[in-house]
């Protein structure tokens, strides 16, 4: 393998800020080092604001004052694939790399490639200590950098577990297909329920480089993969499989619907353009043999979007469509929504069912067992293929409706619709009850915390000096720990709460969750510690930093969160946070890829005593926003549970009067 650029340097360099991660301090520490350390090794490239350092001599420092800089191989590994390859470089790295005697190889046939040889060897000590998952994630990431995609979301073990069990539940699907296969969870997952061929396609050359590794590793299946987008430039035309798994971009307005207007795929209607979403399904039913089960993750808009309506109906009207699972937020990407599974079949010829079955799993409990849950919705579904398709019905989980019930002028599919709790006339006024008065609460505090948020006044029109995120790093001024992918937990992490990415934004306090992050990975929050989403995570699609307050520290941080750690001699944490996501800084928290980026934020430069009374109204701004998300949430509640127990009959008005 031959790799790009310029000739590589003769030993590997590293940054002060992975210095920070191979020693596991913060980055300050390291500049304190620098300064007080005479023998601290000097910088040998870079630039005075970024310098660079010997690997080797830094290793060799660290040891001989006591650290041990091997105990994050992890962290290691990205130092050394930062110092040593391109993006590029790492993509035709992934492309050409082979598990072989228990070691990563690229073959015996190439000249010696020191660089090359330096990742390997790191990658080995990665693999080693945290599997190999994680070090083929940290590979991706970096061959990724450079690469701009969109709506692309990866699907978490226990969504991929679900729906393979899904399309397992009448047979184990022999063959299965995933045509946006990213890096190979949905397939993994397929193996595990009973599948023996594995086809998977992908956009993205290194996420099928990157599927191929972890496939093969953990199932010891070899996968059929294939690169390009499905949609316009099908890997596999005429191919009919068992079962389809799909976990599709969300949200493509440029997937081709001019281009493909009479394709015959297209039986249920033609996709319009702001419905890629739909292509995907009709895309996934072509793929089926006559019996087979496709089951797509979809964002919950795709159920109700009036410009969906047609389709939705005649996928419905033809007993193609068979059931609707809803999924409580935070369980996948985009953690603030609850995602839908689609699973549909393909008439074998038989007699076409008269029911669809509807799942809701949201259940607003913080510690749902998540495993149990899956194992009730997988038995509804079990029941809902048997001959009475009624008796899947779960009272408050799942319910099964006629199709002509739900052939109205909407075609609204989403879940909630059609499941009811406990109807009996009781249980539903003192649900009701509990959640006005939860109302009456909630907008209590919202009037106090409007009533605090006080102290501005008029100001001359000024223009600031500022500094980028990436500058302050630099200067020791804080530390920047990205943001990580989830993977295994290690014992002591699980046993802490875990604050998600949905969690910053709301607010809410950290709590169990099938959110989990690699030991090496894992970060425990301290108080004052300012986080950033890596994903949108409000409506207007930006990104709400917060700061951790004292209910969060000792929790470990999730996945999909930056960490900065400030000074606190030089920076007001919440006045960081606040500047964060306004004035110049709001287009680039808008941008839609989970590689999101803070570096290049800016910050104004002012002196401390005035940073404190930006951010003593900046946490009062927060507080507020989390008062009115709470407030319009408890009156979202309220009003579904009375209209559900009104239009049920299991309420009706009383005689106080004429409300008019």
């Amino acid at each position: 393998m031959q790799t790009s650029g310029d000739p590589a340097p003769t030993v590997p360099t590293v940054s002060a800020s992975e210095i920070s991660r191979l020693a596991g301090v913060t980055r300050a520490t390291v500049s304190n080092w620098r300064r007080r350390h005479d023998d601290f090794p000097a910088a040998v490239g870079g630039s005075e604001n970024r310098p660079v350092f010997d690997l080797n001599e830094v290793r060799e420092w660290l040891i001989g004052h006591g650290l041990d800089p091997a105990r994050s191989p992890a962290a290691e590994l990205r130092a050394v694939l930062r110092s040593r390859l391109t993006p590029a470089d790492v993509a035709r790295l992934l492309d050409e790399l082979e598990r072989a005697d228990g070691r990563w190889t690229i073959g015996d046939h190439r000249d010696s490639d020191e660089p090359v040889d330096e990742v390997l060897r790191a990658l080995d000590r990665c693999t080693a200590a945290e599997g190999m998952r994680v070090a083929i994630d940290i590979l991706a990431e970096r061959g990724l950098e450079e690469i701009a995609a969109t709506g692309v979301y990866p699907t978490p073990e226990p969504v991929a577990t679900l729906m393979a069990a899904v399309v397992a539940a009448a047979a184990p699907p022999i063959d299965v297909l995933d045509p946006a296969c990213g890096g190979g969870s949905l397939l993994c997952a397929a193996r595990a329920a009973g599948a023996r061929e594995l086809y998977g396609q992908d956009v993205l050359a290194v996420q099928v480089a990157r599927a191929r590794l972890v496939v093969t590793a953990e199932t010891g299946v070899t996968p059929h993969l294939g690169v390009g987008d499905s949609l316009s430039a099908d890997a596999f035309a005429g191919l009919e499989a068992a079962a389809v798994l799909c976990n599709p971009p969300y949200g493509q307005r440029d997937w081709g619907s001019a281009e493909l207007a009479f394709d015959p795929r297209w039986e249920y209607g033609l996709p319009p353009r702001g419905e890629s979403e739909l292509a995907w399904v009709q895309h996934a039913l072509a793929h089926l043999r006559p019996g087979g089960t496709a089951a797509v993750l979809l964002p919950p808009a795709v159920a109700a979007r009036n410009a969906g309506r047609k389709i939705r109906a005649n996928l419905v009207r033809a007993g193609t469509l068979r059931a609707v699972i809803g999924l409580p937020p935070g369980v996948a990407q985009p953690w603030h929504i609850g995602l839908h599974i689609w699973v549909l079949r393909k008439s074998d010829s038989g007699p076409v069912g008269d029911h669809l079955l509807f799942v809701d799993t949201d259940t607003e409990q913080p510690d749902t067992d998540w495993a149990a849950l899956s194992d009730r919705v997988a038995e509804a579904w079990r029941t809902f293929l048997g001959a009475t398709p009624r008796r899947a019905a779960d009272a408050g989980l799942a319910a099964v409706a006629r199709l002509i019930d739900v052939l109205d002028d909407t075609v609204d599919l989403t879940p909630a619709r059609y499941v009811r709790t406990d109807l009996e006339p009781r249980a539903v006024s003192d649900r009701t009850a509990a959640a006005v008065t939860t109302l009456g609460e909630s907008t209590t505090r919202l009037a106090a915390q409007v009533a605090a948020l006080t102290g501005w006044r008029e100001s001359p029109e000024r223009s600031w000096r500022s500094v980028t995120v990436a500058e302050l790093a630099d200067r020791g001024r804080l530390d920047w720990i990205r943001a990580v992918h989830g993977g295994p937990v290690d014992a002591e992490s699980a046993a802490r709460p875990v604050l998600t990415a949905p969690d910053v934004a709301s607010g809410a306090p950290p709590s169990a969750t099938t959110a989990t992050v690699a030991p090496a990975e894992a970060t425990v929050l301290a108080a004052g510690d300012i986080l950033v989403p890596a994903v949108r995570s409000d409506r207007g699609g930006g990104r709400a930093a917060r700061v951790a307050g004292p209910q969060d520290a000792g929790a470990v941080r999730g996945p999909h969160i930056h960490l900065l750690r400030a000074d606190p001699a030089s920076l007001d944490p919440w006045f960081v946070a606040g500047f964060l996501g306004g004035g110049e800084n709001q287009p680039m928290t808008r941008t839609a890829t989970i590689r999101f980026d803070p570096s290049r934020l800016r910050i104004p430069i002012l002196p401390l005593a005035e940073q404190h009374r930006y951010g003593a109204l900046f946490r009062e701004l927060f507080l507020t926003r989390v008062a009115a998300r709470e407030a319009a949430d408890a009156a979202e509640r309220a009003a579904e549970q009375l209209t559900a127990g009104l239009t049920a009959g299991a309420l009706e008005p009383d005689d106080t009067g004429d409300r008019r």
